[in-house]
């Protein structure tokens, strides 16, 4: 394709060549026949490249001839074009790829299935042949566009997997030779759309690092990524470059506009929420000015850009959206409509209307909608906006807040869930979403602003509020001034049992209240506020002083809301308490409360009193002052109180439940059960709805609380306590009909309370109480694993509970809300599940529940759990434990008969089997009390006995006393044992003590027996330990003489080999001095040798005191003359020359006997010639002497010593040429070694052959 200059500008050409000439036929782009044949005839006429057929096939497409793009590309790709483009096997690819490309996005859009399977499968075959044609490659030298067309089909087909896999591989391939960034411009575009934008950057970089002369489509991802990522600078630079590539690109200044429109802010960053600390207001005016002159600026740039995109294309989808949301703040309806029209209807032919971008046109024009109040219309918008784009959060939080609007609760969190997914960091949609969840809860009508809350109630909340709590705290954070999200977070935190958290919240509340009724910009806080701050603060601080005046601000602001100007001290004045107004009432009760949690007994009785004398009906202050004298054990009082408020209200389920309440304080459990019977009879109050639900329904029956949780639950607590009564009584009677009395009477309760847990637990699933009462039942019938099962989920339910608890104004409590709050500060779940481990022998396991109950609970102070925990010891064999935890169970608790009984008989049983374990014999008593002794053992039972008789009888004191005033019955039922019994165990003790005696003083004797035998065995240890002290010394003493012995030895040997090596040394040199001698010609007679200059010389000796061999040169075979001189001298012998010629191994003739004889003349003769040669030499020297040796006999005595010496030289030499010979013969002997010998071996040859030419160098001398 060419460019051609016309009179309009530029209008792009294609040429076709003729042939093999150098013409060629223009076609140009924009006036291509529209009968594809003509230009097929044309193509086929002068088999014009492959390349050009696609060019024009392209050309048609972006025309929007897609009839006449298919006619050209199908030809292109017949069978019979391989034969006449056999080497054209890129451009035949690119065709086929192409084509399969075209078949995959019609596929996309095709709504019937089998066409789309179609079209897929036509689109794979051509891909197929495409990989045909370079199947004989190696795979990495195969072409990229294959590669990417199946990446194509794969996502068309909806395996993106398989699809991006095939992409990664398309980026390791060449196209046409070279590299093409199309794939990694794809993999950028993919993690783009799936909102990882850094990643997706980082893509588009190295796409424009590989081909920096890419067109402006890298430059505008670059652009887009650094935008979504907040940063503007880079961005802009981007879409700046794209811009300068592409002067009018639509995208590009897109781009640019939204850049300067999310930059700035009207408000700078540095006062929101007062993050700035500078609080100057003229500085702060100053800022604000500057900020809204940049942010107007802004705006003004971002809009000229957008009028400038719009020129360049106003059918861009994306501009038109921009566009209508800047109308939509104009509120300007009829453009945001125009701008919206074919996005919305879908009416838009440009292939950039995405479906997220009409998702955002027909979210746009639902907000026009919905600020105009058009709530059904914007509905409609927003569903069509979730419709055309489910992925498109923004529409489901328009539709959010539509439903919210009209009340519509359940739709509303339903799409603010989708919106709260999407955007967890929005403020407005965690803001609604909070205010959802905070409405869904049952008890947020007694939170916050709504109501008050009772002092001193605590329970458990929906373990959902945490999470609403989180949420709301995000608002709180981003906003600090909102007071409708503060405040329901407080009623959050309330409920999820934060309550430290919820003073917070509402005190900020208060605080923000306040600052706006000074700066006369709303009320102050109000009432109920106050209230509930109050309440808060006597729960979690216990700060008396401080709820009180927050209480008397709530009766002040409760006061001005009527109208009132009376302060909160006026208030709380006597006479006006007396004449409170209804709304002050619940305030006044609460101030009442509040003096009685802090044991202001007769100031809260006073406050309930006058409240009474204010509003009759208001029971809950009777209620209050029993509960008062009940805490004093006063329940006479108490139940005066209680029945004075059944009367005052008949109605009030609360006064009959707290009367049932104080029978079973009193153990009087069958009235408790009638009483309950009655609350379960008495009518219910219902609601407007409900009860217009009801008439409705033809229902005219009364409503009743049969049903009622706390009353069924109570019903059994009494039936199962009757049960425990008469259990205990048929422990009373031995035998016969009352016992069978008693029995049935407990069955028949047991049964009762079993049918009541069962109802209850009908009736609400997640009652504890009622599956906590079943679990005792199935313990009291022996079903221990499933009690234990029973338990198990008891305590799961209560580890899923949170905290926190609040009342209703009337003091009432909703018992579905509220059903399991107590289970949370009781410890029955965990004795419970003690009993359960106790009876199953997990004595480890019971002890850890019971432990659990004692501390967490009661401060280790409890007597009942204490016993609990004793039994578990004692069943567990533990005595010693059992006895401490009883011991100090009655320090805590003296007067507890149970507890004394139960440490007497510890102490007794302890002491039994301690004796009978002792008598079994004294081996077995030290086996047990190993270094205590048996004695001590029996000494320790004789006190426990004592200690056990002494408990006994203090109790059989007192049921003697109490059987003069009471009767034995009473107290006998308490601790369980009746005066004959005990009388047994007294009786017992000191039969015990008495037949102890005996066992004690044998036990002394063995005693003794053993301590002497002690003695004697700790004397003997102690004469052996010396004797082996003693045998140790000596054999010490003995090898220190032995070592110093062989040091002395080692010395003396020392010394010796160092005079030998001296005198050797000296011998060494003297033989030298002759030799040197020799060799000059002029042998010194009767002089020693001239000590060494320190350095040896050719043929002198090397000695070194550290080796074993004495180095010595090597001597050269001496000279005819030499041998003539020596022979003059009378000092040599042809013997020497013979063993010379010997160790050469040639054939010398014999040494003459007349040197040899010389040479015994001169004293010098061989040593080693046998015994004939020596006589015949001495027989010649004596018939050939002279008058010359007549001569020398003078100097014969001078020389003596010095003959001798030479003489034993001589004798050294020879041994040491014999061993020489020896070690020669046997090297000649062993067999020849193919390794090469080692450096020691050679060592070992030099030292030898050193020793040689010594023994040579003797030789010659001789």
């Amino acid at each position: 394709m060419a460019m051609m200059d016309t009179e309009n500008g530029v209008r792009d050409i294609i040429y076709v060549p003729i042939g093999q000439t150098e013409e060629a036929v223009a076609l140009p782009v924009d006036d291509l026949p529209d009968d594809p044949s003509e230009v097929l005839v044309l193509l086929q006429q002068e088999f014009a490249p492959l390349d050009i057929w696609l060019d024009i096939a392209k050309a048609y497409l972006q025309q929007g001839k897609e009839e006449n793009f298919h006619a050209i590309l199908s030809n292109a790709t017949e069978d019979e074009i391989e034969e006449y483009y056999p080497d054209s096997q890129y451009e035949r690819s690119c065709i086929l790829c192409t084509l399969a490309s075209y078949y995959v996005n019609i596929a996309k859009g095709e709504s019937d299935q089998i066409n789309r399977v179609e079209l897929l499968t036509k689109a794979e075959k051509l891909i197929d042949k495409a990989d045909l044609l370079w199947q004989h490659k190696r795979r990495e030298d195969r072409e990229q566009m294959p590669c990417v067309s199946r990446a194509h089909l794969e996502f068309a087909k909806g395996n993106a997997i398989d699809a991006e896999k095939l992409l990664d591989e398309a980026r390791g391939l060449k196209d046409g030779g070279k590299d093409n960034i199309g794939p990694m411009l794809w993999k950028a575009l993919l993690l783009f759309k799936r909102d990882q934008v850094a990643d997706a950057l980082q893509w588009y970089k190295r796409a424009l690092r590989m081909h920096p002369g890419a067109d402006a489509g890298v430059r505008l991802g670059i652009g887009a990524c650094n935008l979504r990522l907040g940063n503007f600078e880079h961005a802009r630079l981007a879409f700046q470059r794209a811009l300068d590539l592409e002067p009018e690109n639509p995208d590009a200044l897109l781009g640019l506009a939204q850049c300067e429109l999310n930059e700035f802010t009207p408000v700078p960053e540095s006062l929101l929420h007062g993050g700035d600390e500078d609080t100057d207001p003229a500085s702060v005016e100053e800022k604000m000015e500057a900020a809204a002159e940049t942010y107007t600026a802004a705006v003004q740039r971002g809009l000229e850009l957008l009028r400038r995109a719009f020129n360049a294309d106003p059918h861009h989808p994306a501009v038109n959206v921009a566009l209508a949301q800047h109308f939509l703040i104009k509120k300007d309806g009829a453009s945001v409509d125009h701008l919206t029209d074919k996005l919305v209807r879908g009416t838009s032919t440009n292939e950039l209307a995405t479906p997220r971008l009409r998702a955002e046109a027909a979210y746009v024009r639902a907000r026009l909608h919905h600020q105009d109040g058009k709530l059904d219309r914007a509905e409609a918008m927003y569903t069509a906006a979730v419709q055309m784009d489910e992925s498109f959060a923004a529409a489901a939080f328009g539709l959010a807040q539509v439903y919210l609007a009209k009340g519509d609760h359940k739709s509303s969190m339903l799409y603010a869930e989708r919106a709260y997914a999407a955007y967890p960091d929005s403020v407005p949609v965690l803001k609604l979403y909070g205010h959802l969840r905070r409405k869904q809860d049952a008890a947020a009508a007694a939170a916050g602003g709504a109501g008050l809350v009772s002092v001193g109630t605590f329970g458990a909340g929906a373990g959902r509020d945490k999470e609403t709590a989180r949420i709301l705290k995000k608002v709180v954070e981003a906003d600090p001034a909102d007071l409708e999200a503060r405040l329901e977070l407080g009623d959050a935190l309330l409920a999820s049992g934060d309550y430290i958290g919820a003073l917070g919240a509402y005190e900020m509340a208060v605080k923000i209240f306040g600052d706006r009724a000074r700066n006369g910009k709303g009320p102050d806080a109000p009432a109920a506020l106050l209230n509930n701050c109050a309440v808060l603060c006597a729960m979690t601080g216990k700060n008396y002083d401080k709820a009180k005046s927050l209480f008397l601000r709530a009766l002040e602001a409760s006061a001005a809301e009527e109208g009132g100007k009376k302060t909160g001290e006026q208030l709380d004045a006597q006479n006006e308490r007396k004449k409170a107004a209804k709304s002050a009432q619940p305030i006044a009760f609460n101030l009442a409360h509040l003096d009685e949690d802090f044991g202001y007994v007769k100031e809260a009785n006073d406050r309930y009193g006058d409240l009474l004398d204010a509003n009759e009906g208001m029971t809950e202050c009777l209620l209050r002052r029993a509960a008062m004298a009940a805490r004093q054990e006063d329940f006479d009082k108490a139940m005066e109180l209680a029945k004075e408020a059944t009367e005052r209200r008949p109605d009030d389920v609360d006064a009959a439940a707290y009367v049932g309440h104080l029978l079973m304080k009193q153990e009087k459990y069958k009235e408790a059960q009638e009483q309950f019977k009655r609350l379960r009879e008495m009518p219910k109050k219902l609601s407007a709805e409900d009860a217009a639900r009801r008439a409705a329904a033809g229902k005219t029956d009364p409503v009743t609380h049969t049903s009622d949780e706390y009353a069924l639950i109570s019903s059994a607590n009494a039936a199962y306590y009757q049960a425990v009564k008469a259990q205990a009584g048929a422990k009373l009677v031995k035998s016969g009909p009352e016992r069978e009395k008693w029995r049935n009477l407990e069955k028949e309760h047991l049964k009762q309370a079993e049918l009541y847990y069962t109802k209850a637990l009908q009736k609400s699933g997640s009652n504890l109480y009622a599956a906590n009462g079943l679990g005792i039942l199935l313990a009291e019938k022996g079903k221990i694993d499933e009690a234990k099962r029973t338990f198990q989920m008891v305590a799961e339910g209560l580890m899923s509970l949170g905290g926190g608890d609040h009342s209703k104004d009337d003091g009432t409590e909703d018992s579905d809300a509220n059903a399991n709050k107590d289970m949370l500060t009781s410890p029955d779940i965990w004795i419970n599940q003690g009993h359960i481990q106790m009876a199953k022998g997990n004595y480890v396991a019971a002890a850890r529940n019971y432990e659990q109950a004692q501390q967490r609970f009661f401060f280790g102070m409890d007597p009942r759990v204490a016993l609990y925990q004793a039994r578990n010891h004692y069943e567990a064999n533990n005595m010693e434990e059992a006895k401490v935890t009883l011991k100090r169970a009655l320090h805590v608790a003296p007067w507890d008969h149970r507890l004394r009984f139960n440490l007497a008989y510890v102490y007794q049983e302890h002491a039994h089997r301690t004796l009978n374990r002792t008598l079994k014999g004294a081996e077995k008593g030290k086996q047990q009390g190993e270094g205590e002794g048996r004695l001590a053992q029996v000494l320790n039972a004789i006190e426990d006995f004592k200690l056990a008789l002494q408990l006994f009888q203090q109790i059989q004191a007192v049921l003697q006393a109490d059987k003069q005033k009471e009767g034995k019955k009473s107290l006998a039922q308490e601790i369980g044992i009746d005066k004959k019994r005990l009388g047994m165990h007294i009786q017992f003790c000191n039969k015990a003590l008495t037949d102890s005696q005996p066992h004690l003083e044998a036990a002394k004797a063995e005693e003794d027996a053993l301590k002497a035998r002690r003695d004697a065995q700790a004397a003997a240890r102690k004469k052996a330990e010396e004797a082996r002290a003693v045998a140790l010394a000596q054999a010490a003493a003995a090898k220190e003489l032995e070592r110093k012995a062989a040091e002395a030895a080692a010395a003396a040997a020392q010394e010796r080999f160092k005079q030998n090596q001296e005198k050797w040394l000296k011998s060494q040199a003297e033989e030298k001095a002759i030799l040197a001698g020799m060799e000059e010609g002029e042998p010194k007679r009767g002089k020693k040798g001239k000590k060494g200059t320190g350095k040896a010389t050719k043929n002198e000796t090397v000695y070194n005191e550290d080796d074993d061999d004495i180095l010595v040169p090597d001597a050269k075979p001496m000279t005819k003359e030499e041998k003539a001189r020596l022979k003059a001298t009378g000092l040599f012998s042809d013997s020497e020359d013979e063993e010379e010629a010997d160790d050469k191994e040639t054939d010398e003739d014999e040494p003459n006997e007349d040197a040899k004889a010389r040479l015994k003349a001169a004293g010098l003769a061989d040593t080693d010639d046998d015994d004939d040669d020596d006589a015949n030499v001495n027989v010649d020297a004596k018939k050939e002497a002279s008058p010359e040796k007549e001569a020398e006999e003078e100097e014969e005595e001078e020389e003596e010593d010095e003959k001798a010496r030479a003489q034993k030289a001589m004798e050294a030499i020879k041994r040491k040429r014999a061993q020489a010979k020896k070690d020669d013969e046997e090297e000649d002997e062993a067999p020849p070694e193919e390794d090469e010998p080692d450096e020691e071996e050679e060592g070992r040859k030099s030292a030898k052959k050193r020793r040689r030419a010594v023994i040579d160098d003797d030789s010659d001398e001789d």
